[in-house]
């Protein structure tokens, strides 16, 4: 009888050697991005050492996970020699391990880990149990998650376990509880450029984008000192897209002096965001003239550039080589600046011909001015 006895105390003790011994996790390395939008999604993975003994008991392994309040969860699930997907574990609801100790895991990792005021504890079970292992494996834990739309810098953490064991040993349990994470706006749209350019009697604004997330368009905003800036126009944008996009819009109200612009990215929300801003210097000419006109011999069309220091009337005719006048080329008001007119000569003969310009400023000024052209068919 007593022999009996022997044989049953030294199996429970054994049996209780073996709970106690049962395969521990502990985090070896954790790889988690360090920065990330609102609304994104991230992926954590968490190399594991499992550390078995031989336990004919079968357990199930925890999984806890310190986030921000108004972060979700999608998934979490280990991978490798020790693998299964996990399901959340409620707070109120105890988890599937018979032998252990502990059973409400939320409730023992707030106690000893107290999560604050903007951050909280979410605790997954493996969806079956597991024998522990008799060797020493590294395992994956993956940890898919959704952001916040509070920005600001926190402090993730992970928790691991298995659910036999308890907080009464260091080594039952591993934790790793400062991840650093930024969490950022959403940027609506990914600038890569913007320049500003005079030409002529404008400014010539272009931009181009990388990505765009709801993007409504830009303000284009200008301004004489960089300090106060108005809106001059708008140009839609292309909604959400990963495809590169270029813009141009052009400021025809421009007289000489400096002049800053910047654009003003409006999202479908109502929220917005400035580019940087960029510098022209923009000179009115101090003198007329007219240029040899581009390109010079030429079949059928041709270009002429002519400069006004002031507001004026302008004729432009086009004579032959007897002097009798075969066309009119440009006549009208143009505004101090630079300009450009076209010739098409399609249905001139191939020769000699003279271009000339008749200016009348307003402010009383006078310009007369002739040059060649050859229009060789």
């Amino acid at each position: 009888m007593n022999h009996k006895l022997n044989r049953k105390a030294k199996f429970m003790l054994a049996f209780l050697v073996s709970i106690a011994l049962a395969g521990c996790f502990k985090i070896l390395t954790v790889s988690q991005v360090s920065s990330a939008t609102a609304g994104s999604k991230i992926t954590s993975t968490v190399t594991v050492t499992v550390e078995g003994t031989s336990d004919a008991t079968p357990h199930y392994g925890i999984v806890g996970l310190l986030v921000p309040n108004d972060w979700t969860i999608d998934s979490v699930y280990f991978s490798g020699p020790y693998s299964d997907y996990c399901t959340y574990l409620p707070p109120t609801v105890p988890d599937s391990e018979r032998a252990g100790q502990v059973n409400y895991w939320t409730d023992s990792l707030e106690s000893r880990y107290p999560s604050g005021t903007n951050m909280k504890w979410m605790v997954y079970q493996s969806y079956t149990s597991h024998l522990a292992r008799t060797d020493t494996v590294n395992v994956t834990l993956t940890v898919k998650m959704t952001v916040g739309q509070t920005q600001g810098n926190y402090n993730l953490g992970y928790f691991v376990t298995d659910a036999a064991l308890d907080f009464t040993d260091p080594s039952y349990y591993s934790v790793s509880l400062n991840n650093p994470i930024s969490v950022t706006a959403v940027v609506p749209v990914e600038l890569t450029s913007f320049t500003a350019q005079s030409s002529n009697n404008s400014v010539e604004l272009k931009w181009s984008t990388a990505t765009e997330t709801n993007n409504k368009g830009f303000e284009v905003e200008r301004s004489t000192d960089k300090v106060n800036f108005s809106r001059i126009g708008f140009i839609p944008g292309n909604g959400s897209t990963t495809e590169i996009h270029q813009y141009a819009f052009t400021d025809n109200t421009v007289s000489s002096g400096t002049y800053y612009y910047r654009l003003k990215q409006l999202d479908y929300d109502g929220s917005y965001k400035y580019s940087s801003v960029t510098e022209v210097k923009f000179s009115l000419p101090v003198q007329y003239s007219i240029s040899q006109n581009y390109p010079n011999p030429f079949n059928p069309s041709t270009s002429i550039n002519f400069a006004l220091p002031a507001e004026s009337n302008v004729v432009i005719d086009l004579y032959n080589v007897l002097g009798a006048r075969v066309m009119t080329i440009a006549s009208g008001d143009y505004p101090a600046g630079a300009h450009q007119v076209s010739l098409n000569a399609a249905n001139l003969a191939s020769g000699t011909y003279i271009y000339s310009i008749s200016v009348s400023g307003k402010d009383g000024s006078k310009f007369v001015s002739s040059k060649k052209m050859i229009l060789m068919k």
